[in-house]
């Protein structure tokens, strides 16, 4: 019998979120083993958040199963929460947390979340930050995000999140290769095309992919970079006495420049977007160039080295 993907599933959503619901469903009807551990409430723009100096309470939530109509006869669920932050979920899941007789992850998707993660909010993001902190541990990831605060409709997304699965399963192994990352800093990507570096690099953690549907997508996707999206008017004032105000955060438009290629204007034609982003920070030993990573826009489809030619 062919050994199967498991599939490691956080948000920052919470667990309960719609989004993670119709991804859970829609893994589990392809059959791969899940293991879901996430968010035990809603904890969006928490980036790479981590608790310290705290308790986190861990829970099994098999309760929640029954949503997904499943008969027990598919590929296995294990679900929890954390009353953390999806980093902490990542970090629990992966550094012994769970039960012992889980199986070990090949893959972690952060998501689906409900609204984009495009340009800026790369660097706010939980979702982002989920797939980011598998990646760090060397996991390979992605983050997927419908582009829509308001619909309830996952199902393009999901269709779309399952395309990026099984590419990136022909690439991958089974049994993670660099989990953990017991070798530090000495195992560095590399390899004799950008192609086959890239490869590397998302097996060992180096690089994740980071997916933005449209909810009018058609089934095009464009590789893209990160667009340049400005968040305007970030502070309303709601109450103020003296020497003392009540302000909320948020923003009362976005402009998004018109830049080609970019993940903002992908989504705006409705094609779902793709983009490969470096896990590391410039400078860091193991960042892969931003030479390579340019390299791999497509406006055609899919980026080229995710897509294995046998």
């Amino acid at each position: 019998m062919t050994l199967q993907h498991t599939i490691l599933i956080t948000n920052d959503d919470g667990v309960e979120a719609q989004g993670l619901a119709e991804l859970v469903q829609g893994l589990h009807d392809a059959g791969y083993p899940l293991i879901i551990c996430a968010p035990d409430r809603e904890r969006s723009a928490s980036t790479m958040h981590l608790t310290l100096h705290k308790l986190l309470r861990l829970r099994e939530r098999n309760d929640l199963l029954s949503r997904y109509e499943i008969d027990g006869t598919g590929s296995p669920i294990w679900m929890f929460d954390v009353s953390g932050y999806p980093a902490d979920c990542i970090l629990t899941a992966i550094g012994g947390g769970l039960p012992d007789h889980l199986p070990k992850p090949s893959l972690c998707i952060s998501g689906i979340n409900r609204g984009p993660n495009m340009s800026v909010d790369v660097l706010h993001s939980g979702t982002i930050g989920g797939a980011r902190q598998a990646a760090t541990a060397g996991l390979p990831a992605i983050s997927t995000s419908l582009d829509s605060f308001e619909s309830a409709d996952f199902q393009v997304a999901v269709k779309a999140t399952l395309e990026l699965v099984g590419l990136l399963c022909k690439i991958i192994p089974v049994e993670p290769s660099n989990l953990g990352r017991v070798h530090g800093s000495s195992l560095k990507s590399n390899g004799a095309s950008d192609e086959d570096l890239l490869r590397k690099a998302i097996n060992n953690g180096d690089v994740f992919l980071n997916l933005n549907v449209p909810v009018d997508w058609a089934g095009e996707f464009s590789s893209t970079h990160l667009g340049g999206r400005w968040y305007r008017e970030h502070i309303r004032i709601v109450d103020k006495k003296e020497g003392e105000w009540m302000i909320k955060l948020g923003s009362e438009h976005i402009e998004d420049d018109p830049l080609d290629n970019s993940d903002t204007l992908c989504v705006s034609l409705g094609r779902a977007s793709v983009s490969t982003l470096g896990t590391w920070p410039q400078g860091h030993p193991l960042s892969v160039s931003d030479e390579v990573l340019s390299r791999t826009i497509n406006t055609e489809g899919l980026p080229q080295w995710l897509l294995k030619r046998d």
